[in-house]
């Protein structure tokens, strides 16, 4: 009876235990977990960075966004403006923010005269050698507008071909060896876009966010931009998106999950995305807790952490000429 008793009394107390730990565990969970002792972004690079100034809102300038991110431990970040150049911008912070990488490039909307070879030809002469990326149009893409509303906008093929502007940008790519990110492009005209440039020689060759509303690739289509030589974005903003998002613009976009990023890298493999933020808008995260928002998201649908480093650092250095 004495042992009974004792046998009653033990596991009474061990009960009391684990409900003075799940209480303790659910106090704990009313705040913030510890930072990590190793940043889960350490080495990474953004190559879809909005900041101010600009002329949408922006959470944060040029300045701090180098600054958060060099704190994160990331390794480079890549300056996007959709109306006017960046290589300038990004000269300024990589001498004013050192021990981080910067660089910048432009966009070809309608602000800088459209598919304009020649703005191409002044982005990457500028001093500092940090105008690297070349994005065909944005929100003044035809596709873009058909798709959000706002009429015509820019086509990069007429009568089933390229346009010879088009072409004329491709060559300064090849030339200066710089990057080649797609835009806002139908899939029809980043496949023939990634086609057309390959053949001309350009070596780094980018899908901007390429399961979004624009460019809106099949899982097909993705393969074959694979195939071509080309890298897949995926975007964190992406993920934000939605009927269910917190910001109002947000809402008119289709979500794309980290299950969904995931489902594509494991059938597509890592050798071919890279990782970004594509934040800066005010009310949304800052860049750096946005990646590694993805990182996380990414990891816990499977994706493993070789594959991770692929997409956050190996991929984007040897486009940008950092191996």
């Amino acid at each position: 009876m004495k042992r009974v008793v004792t046998t009653l009394i033990a596991a009474g107390a061990l009960l009391a235990l684990g409900a003075l730990s799940a209480q303790a565990a659910e106090k704990a969970a009313a705040f913030p977990p510890p930072p990590p002792k190793v940043s889960p972004i350490q080495g990474a690079i953004d190559f879809h960075v909005h900041s101010a100034p600009d002329v949408f809102g922006r959470n944060v300038n040029d300045m701090e966004v180098a600054r958060s991110a060099r704190s994160a431990g990331m390794r480079a970040l890549v300056l996007k403006n959709h109306i006017t150049i960046t290589a300038d911008r990004a000269a300024l912070v990589a001498a004013e923010v050192p021990g981080i990488e910067v660089f910048g490039g432009i966009v070809l909307n309608r602000a800088v005269g459209g598919i304009n070879p020649i703005a191409v030809e002044w982005m990457h002469r500028f001093e500092g050698g940090r105008g690297k990326v070349v994005w065909f149009p944005t929100f003044d893409a035809d596709n873009h507008k058909k798709t959000f509303g706002g009429g015509e906008g820019i086509k990069l093929m007429a009568d089933g071909k390229l346009k010879p502007e088009v072409e004329e940008v491709l060559k300064i790519i090849a030339r200066e060896d710089l990057v080649l990110h797609t835009g806002h492009a139908t899939p029809e005209e980043t496949l023939a876009l990634l086609k057309r440039a390959k053949e001309l020689g350009v070596k780094n060759m980018i899908v901007t966010h390429a399961m979004a509303d624009v460019p809106g690739l099949s899982l097909e289509q993705m393969k074959e931009a694979a195939a071509l030589g080309a890298k897949l974005e995926h975007a964190y903003l992406n993920v934000l998106m939605g009927p269910e998002a917190h910001l109002g613009w947000m809402r008119n976009w289709r979500k794309i999950s980290t299950k969904d990023m995931a489902g594509a890298i494991q059938q597509i493999g890592a050798d071919h995305f890279i990782l970004s933020s594509d934040l800066g808008q005010s009310g949304n995260p800052i860049h750096p807790d946005g990646y590694k928002k993805l990182v996380a998201g990414l990891k816990k649908e499977g994706i493993s952490q070789a594959d991770i480093d692929k997409m956050m650092k190996t991929n984007p250095a040897k486009l940008l000429g950092l191996e």
